[in-house]
C-alpha cells in the first residue's frame, strides 16, 4: 500500500472492533459548507458531505476537482478557508490521533525493515514497545506478510510495498482511513487483488474509509456510496448508493446486475465535467 500520514493512537491497547462485536463508538465524517481557495481559485467551494460510521465512500471526478484537497483536509493536513468538518463529533483543526491517511507514494524508510515501518509511528506515538511490535506483527499478519517483517523495501514489488502501508495504517487501529489512489501505481492484475484484500480487511474490520480513485470500476467494486465530484468549482454533482450486497469479489461486482447502469451513470457525470489541465486534487 502507499505511505501513511497519522497522529498515531495512543498506547491504551485499544483495538479495531470488527463486524459484529460491540463496543464501537464514533467515526462518521461530517463536512458542511467547505471552501478551500488556491490564489484566486476555488478548489472547492460550498461542499457538503456525510460519511456514517463504517461506511465505505469511494470519491470520483476528473482532474483538478479538488478530490485530494478534500481528502487532506479531512485528514487535518490542508486547511480549511471556510466551513467545518467533524469526525466523531470532534472539530478538525489538524491530525487526529483516530485517523490514518494512505496516500500515493509508498513513504517507506529504505533504511528500515519491514517490522520497523510498520511499528515506527506506534513507538512515535508512545505506544509501549512490546505493544508496539504486537500490533505491527498482527497488522502484517493480516496482509500476508508476516514472514518478511525482516526484510527491506528494496527487496519487495510494488504490490507488497502497497501492503506494507496498510499494515501500518492498521496498526494505529483508526476509527477512520482516508486513501488516496493507493493503487495507482500498480499493473492492473495487482490493483485487483490489492482491491480483493481490501474488501476482505473492510469486511472483517469495518472502519469508516473515504477512498479517492479515478477508477470507475474501483470505485463500483469498492464502496457503499460514490461520490462524484465535478469541476471549476469542486463540488459534488452526484451521490449514487452501490446496491451491491456484501461480501463481494471483483467478479461478483462485474456480474451484478446494476453494475453496467452504475458504471454509465458515473461516466456520464465525468464525461459532462472532465476539464483539461494540471491536477490541483
Amino acid at each position: 500500500m502507499a505511505s501513511v500520514e497519522m497522529a498515531s493512537a495512543p498506547g491504551d491497547g485499544r483495538r479495531v472492533v470488527g463486524a459484529g462485536e460491540s463496543g464501537r463508538s464514533g467515526g462518521d465524517i461530517a463536512c458542511s459548507g467547505l471552501y478551500k481557495w488556491y490564489g484566486d481559485s476555488a478548489v472547492v467551494a460550498g461542499l457538503d458531505l456525510y460519511v456514517a460510521q463504517n461506511q465505505f465512500v469511494c470519491v470520483v471526478g476528473p482532474s483538478g476537482c479538488g478530490k485530494t484537497t478534500l481528502l487532506r483536509m479531512m485528514a487535518g493536513l490542508a486547511s480549511i478557508d471556510s466551513g467545518t468538518i467533524a469526525i466523531s463529533g470532534r472539530q478538525v483543526n489538524g491530525p487526529l490521533p483516530s485517523v490514518a491517511v494512505v496516500f500515493q507514494h509508498y513513504g517507506l524508510f529504505p533504511w528500515k525493515t519491514v517490522f520497523n515501518n510498520v511499528a515506527l509511528p506506534l513507538r512515535a506515538s508512545g505506544v509501549a514497545k512490546g505493544e508496539a511490535a504486537r500490533r505491527a506483527n498482527d497488522a502484517l499478519t493480516l496482509v500476508g506478510l508476516n514472514d518478511i517483517g525482516d526484510q527491506y523495501p528494496a527487496q519487495l514489488s510494488g504490490g507488497m510495498k502497497q501492503r506494507v502501508g496498510l499494515a501500518r495504517a492498521l496498526a494505529i487501529q483508526p476509527e477512520v482511513v482516508l486513501l488516496d489512489e493507493p493503487f495507482a501505481a500498480v499493473d492492473a492484475q495487482t490493483r485487483e487483488i490489492l482491491q480483493e484484500e481490501l474488501l476482505a480487511l473492510w469486511s472483517r474490520y469495518q472502519q469508516t474509509a473515504v477512498f479517492v480513485t479515478h477508477s470507475i470500476d474501483e470505485a463500483i467494486t469498492l464502496a457503499d456510496r460514490v461520490i462524484v465530484m465535478g469541476t471549476k468549482p469542486g463540488r459534488i454533482v452526484d451521490d449514487i448508493e452501490v446496491p451491491i450486497g456484501r461480501p463481494r469479489s471483483v467478479a461478483s461486482v462485474r456480474r451484478h446486475e446494476s453494475y453496467t447502469p452504475l458504471r454509465e451513470r458515473i461516466w456520464d457525470q465525468l464525461r459532462g465535467s472532465s476539464t483539461a489541465g494540471g491536477e490541483r486534487g
